[in-house]
């Protein structure tokens, strides 16, 4: 090969690296916003989660309610939906220091996973909390 080829085969490389990078980089920062923008969705439910439980409490107290285990498991359903969210974001780390692209990847898939669990969860519990009390 002359300098000319090897010149053209290393530029073409070259380009092809730079635009893998750039790839990897955008979809680091897409899997980030999508995982970030799923917590946001769901983190103001928390609210929701504490006054269900209140509201739940208060009418298990106020009557002798034949569904006090009912009652006693959508407590501990919102209850464990709160120390899901807790430890997701005691544990997620959004810097990501030392990790290569690829490594982030699949970070991130596995962080976006567990957000999806812990939203169905919040969901699910505070669906059946509101369904009993606008029985």
């Amino acid at each position: 090969m002359d300098m000319k080829t090897v010149l053209k085969l290393s530029f073409i490389v070259a380009v092809i690296l730079l635009s893998s990078c750039e790839s990897k980089e955008k979809e680091v920062e897409k899997l980030k916003s999508e995982t970030i923008a799923i917590h946001d969705e769901v983190m103001p439910k928390m609210d929701d989660i504490m006054k269900l439980k209140k509201a739940l409490k208060s009418k298990q107290d106020s009557t002798n309610n034949v569904n006090s285990d009912q009652v006693q498991e959508m407590i501990l359903a919102l209850e464990e939906s709160d120390k899901a969210m807790m430890n997701w974001m005691r544990n997620y780390d959004p810097r990501m220091e030392g990790m290569s692209d690829e490594e982030k990847i699949t970070y991130l898939t596995d962080q976006k996973s567990s957000i999806e669990e812990v939203s169905k969860q919040m969901k699910s519990s505070i669906s059946k909390a509101e369904s009993y009390l606008n029985q």
